[in-house]
């Protein structure tokens, strides 16, 4: 009996002796899984975050991203060099948090397919964009028009099928450049000299930067190689496979057109880049004219902007971002958006996009 007695105060002895680090181990195991919730759910908060403002999309001041009962805060701050995001994240109250710092990158920042002034947006018969839509007037569709992204509108979307998400009552955004900018772009085509009124065949056609006083016309199967900002003060006219490419001296560069007077594309005429992935030529119309960039059946490698005028695309036309007053689209005519225009990089101008700078755990 003495023995048996004397066993079990021994064995209670052992198993609670045992019981206490098994459950301090249970404690830390529990605390490990909490802390490393707690990171990856702070790593998806800044990665929501970093990626909307990379994508021109809306972001708050603060927000805060729910997973599984869990959340984690994100802060975003303005620096001298671009913001700052931290993202803390808590899982049965174990806290970590990330910080990164984003600086804006070389180029200019066209963040959605197309953006348009008070004109706004009128799509029809099987037009639409692949990518997002900002209108600082109405979005308005018939006829199988479509939009893949979220379409953001200062008034009304209507008629349009919108696979992402509808925003109307948006606040207003400001075009991408300024027009100091487009002058000093002028200026630096300037320099290169002023000829007059070209009218280009055959294949051997170089120019750049170069200030044209008159018009710029290649057609029937011409082309013409661009190793610097053209400046044409009167029309440009492409057609019948008329081909523009920059120099493969731009490498990822973009180069670029300005026309102060009317744009038309037609017949098949087309844009090509250097030749190096990402990059692209912008088509910048000054004109004010209803009919101040008008596309059919073409193009690649194009960006059209023209903040005081109309954009017409129709009959397959395709082109990469459109940015204008007012944006007709038509008859199958879609803008493909690259994420790369985030950072359209010319060879001068104004910063725009969001590259990373650091990102590392601080808690």
């Amino acid at each position: 009996m003495i023995a048996t007695i004397f066993f079990l105060v021994i064995s209670i002895t052992v198993i609670f002796g045992m019981v206490g680090p098994i459950t301090r181990q249970q404690k830390i195991a529990s605390q490990v899984l909490s802390s490393r919730e707690s990171y990856f759910l702070a790593e998806a908060g800044i990665e929501d975050v970093v990626y909307r403002l990379r994508t021109g999309t809306t972001v708050g001041t603060t927000e805060v991203l729910t997973l599984g009962g869990s959340s984690a805060t994100t802060v975003t701050t303005d620096t001298v060099e671009g913001k700052e995001v931290v993202a803390e994240g808590s899982v049965r109250e174990m806290v970590r948090k990330i910080k990164t710092n984003l600086l804006m990158g070389d180029g200019v920042a066209f963040y959605y397919g197309m953006q348009s002034g008070t004109g706004g947006f009128q799509l029809s018969n099987n037009a639409g964009v692949i990518g997002n839509v900002y209108s600082n007037g109405n979005i308005s569709g018939s006829n199988g028009s479509f939009i893949t992204g979220d379409a953001y509108a200062a008034t009304t979307v209507s008629g349009v099928d919108v696979s992402g998400e509808t925003h109307t009552g948006a606040v207003p955004q400001d075009f991408p450049i300024t027009s100091e900018q487009i002058t000093a772009w002028k200026d630096e085509a300037a320099l290169g000299g002023t000829v007059g009124s070209q009218s280009l065949s055959g294949t051997g056609n170089v120019l750049g930067p170069k200030k044209i006083n008159g018009n710029l016309t290649i057609s029937n199967s011409a082309q013409l190689t661009v190793t610097g900002t053209l400046w044409v003060t009167g029309n440009l006219t492409l057609s019948n496979n008329a081909i523009v490419r920059l120099s493969s001296a731009y490498g990822a560069s973009d180069g670029m057109i300005i026309v102060d007077g009317v744009s038309t594309l037609s017949n098949g005429s087309d844009f090509y880049g250097s030749g190096t992935t990402g990059s692209y030529i912008m088509l910048l119309s000054t004109s004010n004219s209803s009919s101040a960039v008008v596309l059919s059946n073409n193009a690649t490698a194009v960006i059209i902007y023209a903040p005081n005028g109309t954009a017409q695309l129709s009959n397959s036309a395709q082109v990469k971002q459109i940015t204008a007053k007012t944006v007709s689209l038509s008859n199958n005519a879609v803008v493909s958006y690259e994420q790369g225009i985030v950072n359209a990089a010319f060879t001068s101008g104004p910063s725009g996009g969001y590259e990373i700078d650091t990102w590392r755990e601080i808690e």
